[in-house]
């Protein structure tokens, strides 16, 4: 496992977590032949790693991340669920983080609260399923591919957890608020900024992004999000950093990422979030 400083008391800032997502190993089964850097002791994974039903591929993709990091944190997107149900996918992950082989380092971040030991920092995530409006249910259940790759999905069971994971993070950023707190989620909390801007007005955008920002967040410092294809990184006026670190989908042949990137930004497969909350890029 390689070692990383961490902050004391009067020192620099240090890496603290690495973050990724949407890397879709599930295209050309690249689950053993993707590889990237290890460049923080924690590794923040936003969602779309792939398909749990890929079960072996996916396990050994993991294990050689726990081998590696000091805890991986693991947040489940639309894409773990491809051709399963989703309860039968949440119960696929909840083994896949019990294997014997992950050595207890892999956090499933499913509605989860995790407190670091070494600081006053907390991590809350889970998918947060957007909110899709009455009137988008015909385009939505038509231009996304969930609601034919995931059995027995409808817009009223994903607007039904996006309502469940909404009132959790609210509950638990209201518990944590005197903490320094990094949300995690796989679809995005905002529109505006969060997607190519020719997708914006889209009327099955709701389908990856609902807009939160509106209200308040006592305590969030960083809110990592993915699902868009979109890299980026957005101050807020409240002082919330959004950041999205996405490779999307890349064949096997063209191991190189595709670089869709917003303000400049593009997929770093190095980018870290250090201990004084600032992102550091390694391209």
């Amino acid at each position: 496992m390689a070692s990383f400083p961490r902050e004391t008391s009067g020192e620099q800032s240090q890496p603290w977590i690495q973050t990724l997502s949407d890397l879709h190993l599930e295209f050309g089964q690249q689950y053993s032949l993707y590889s990237f850097p290890a460049t923080a002791p924690y590794l923040l994974l936003g969602g779309d790693v792939g398909r749990l039903i890929d079960y072996d591929g996916y396990l050994g993709f993991m294990e050689k991340q726990a081998s590696r990091f000091e805890r991986v944190f693991l947040v489940l997107g639309n894409h773990e669920f491809y051709g399963l149900d989703y309860e039968a996918g949440v119960d696929m992950a909840r083994r896949l983080v019990s294997e014997v082989s992950l050595a207890g380092r892999v956090v499933l971040l499913h509605r989860t609260r995790w407190d670091d030991p070494k600081s006053e920092i907390t991590i809350l995530g889970c998918t947060l399923w957007s909110a899709i409006p009455q009137r988008a249910y015909d385009v939505v259940q038509s231009k996304v591919k969930d609601f034919k790759n995931i059995n027995e999905w409808s817009v009223e069971k994903h607007n039904t957890l996006h309502a469940a994971e909404h009132l959790w993070l609210r509950e638990q950023v209201a518990q944590a608020s005197t903490r320094q707190i990094l949300v995690a989620t796989h679809h995005a909390p905002r529109v505006e900024g969060t997607s190519r801007p020719q997708h914006v007005g889209n009327p099955w955008t709701c389908a990856f992004a609902t807009d939160l920002m509106d209200q308040t967040w006592d305590g969030v410092r960083t809110w990592v999000f993915g699902h868009t294809h979109y890299s980026t990184e957005v101050v807020l006026g409240s002082g919330i950093r959004l950041l999205a670190n996405q490779r999307g989908y890349v064949m096997p042949e063209n191991q190189a990422s595709r670089g869709k990137s917003g303000d400049g930004y593009v997929f770093d497969d190095g980018l870290v979030i250090s201990t004084s909350w600032e992102v550091g890029r390694s391209k």
